[in-house]
């Protein structure tokens, strides 16, 4: 037996584990989507070749459901990089129980999604939430008895700050590990240059972890176009659509209505987008990752 044919055989357990796990779901969904799959109808199971996704197309939601998805992603994504950055770059310079702070910066990251999103809710309750009473001591709202998940602004503002919360550690840890393997011989031969902070954070530093950065923008890119629980737990959907987001509507249409089509189409729309937006990541990651070869 040929080393090749040993080393294949070795990769075929994990092929039939990906091929169960990954691929025959997948291909499930595509092949359902051509169908009118509902279970209050399971006699009726037949093939309608693209009339789910002209239904999707006609009634202009699917549009709705990008556009939500997309600001709850680039906004969660924007704040935790932003954020993630700083905190990261804190972390990486000579402060006082630095690795104190590292470790309560990773207590949200240990937190069940589910269980942020209650802590959450619980904290905007227009009853007793102790946001509103800090928000109406602040001016920001105009009344203690003011409900997040009722008016369409704060419903998605809500939504997107406690899945920063929730995600804001793994964009830091991401990012701080990066900052330890800049090359200090850069920085200082930076400063010798006459480099201010900031000339070396962006000529420097930035551009040493640019592949970092890029792989943990996908991730969180990733992570968010499949986020379900957070949104679900907090708003489903919210008020009139306003944070139904790709997922809530693909498990609306799957499992409330239990219509299995529409579902699978709304998902297989989905599942382009991720394609488009991995394939752009790892264009981006080989092209950087050539120049700083």
């Amino acid at each position: 037996m040929s080393d090749s044919t040993f080393g294949f055989l070795l990769m075929v357990p994990a092929l039939l584990v990906l091929l169960v796990v990954i691929a025959f779901p997948i291909l499930k969904g595509i092949y359902a989507s051509f169908y009118h799959y509902n279970l209050l109808d399971m006699n009726n199971i037949t093939w309608n070749n693209f009339a789910n996704y002209k239904i999707m197309l006609q009634n202009n939601q699917i549009f709705s459901y990008f556009k939500n998805t997309f600001v709850f992603v680039a906004l969660v994504v924007v704040i935790q990089l932003i954020l993630g950055m700083g905190i990261a770059l804190l972390l990486d310079s000579k402060i006082k129980a630095r690795g104190t702070l590292r470790g309560l910066m990773l207590v949200p990251w240990t937190i069940p999604s589910v269980v942020t999103a209650i802590v959450w809710r619980f904290m905007t309750n227009s009853s007793y939430g102790v946001i509103n009473w800090i928000a109406y001591k602040l001016g920001m709202i105009p009344t203690l008895d003011y409900s997040w998940t009722l008016q369409s602004g704060s419903a998605m503002a809500l939504i997107v700050i406690a899945a920063v919360w929730r995600q804001l550690p793994y964009m830091m840890v991401m990012i701080l590990a990066g900052l330890q393997s800049v090359d200090k011989s850069l920085l200082e031969a930076g400063t010798i240059d006459g480099a201010n902070y900031w000339q070396s954070l962006l000529h420097i530093t930035i551009p040493s972890i640019r592949p970092v950065l890029i792989t943990s923008i996908w991730i969180a890119l990733m992570a968010n176009f499949q986020m379900y629980t957070i949104i679900a737990n907090i708003t489903n959907g919210g008020p009139v659509g306003a944070t139904t987001t790709l997922s809530i509507a693909a498990y609306n249409a799957a499992f409330q209505s239990y219509n299995f089509g529409y579902g699978a189409a709304i998902g297989v729309v989905w599942l382009i987008v991720l394609f488009i937006i991995t394939m752009f990541s790892n264009k981006l990651t080989d092209k950087y990752s050539e120049d700083l070869g």
